[in-house]
């Protein structure tokens, strides 16, 4: 559950800023631009998802206890992220970034569950490749579906 918390708590920060932030290019960019930006999250994401993953050093503990840990290190590791990018691309094009805001953060929260309550026995049992690979495919997928839109191509 401490885990979960500073999860939520560091999610909550970072799809905040992003949404927020997305909003503000919103007001600075026509609509189809706006859509362009939330292509290149999903694109991003798309790319992401084919490079190798690394598993954090489980054995180095900040000793400032299991919240605080995940919260900084959760916010850490996700500036700059395929979800942060994605948010940004959500707020400029939704009308309440506020809203955007908290279903990201839902989602990120909803994502990571799994892996928390489960932990190393979902990653034996699971082919993370098999997964990574196949998320990517869908982001490539719906990386295209905007683009073609967003420029009007059908």
């Amino acid at each position: 559950v401490p885990v979960f918390i500073g999860i939520g708590i560091a999610a909550t920060i970072n799809m905040g800023l992003a949404a927020f932030g997305g909003s503000l290019i919103a007001g600075m960019i026509p609509p189809d631009a706006a859509l362009l930006f939330l292509t290149l999250g999903f694109g991003f994401a798309a790319i992401g998802a084919f490079i190798p993953f690394s598993d954090p050093d489980a054995e180095s503990i900040w000793g400032i206890g299991a919240i605080t840990t995940s919260a900084i290190g959760f916010l850490l590791v996700e500036i700059g992220d395929k979800t942060q990018f994605i948010t940004a691309g959500f707020g400029a094009v939704s009308s309440n970034w506020m809203l955007t805001a908290f279903g990201a953060t839902l989602g990120v929260m909803l994502g990571c569950a799994p892996a928390i309550i489960l932990g190393q026995a979902l990653r034996e049992r699971v082919p993370l490749i098999l997964i990574r690979r196949s998320v990517g495919i869908l982001f490539a997928l719906v990386s295209s579906i905007l683009a073609i839109n967003a420029f009007s191509l059908i």
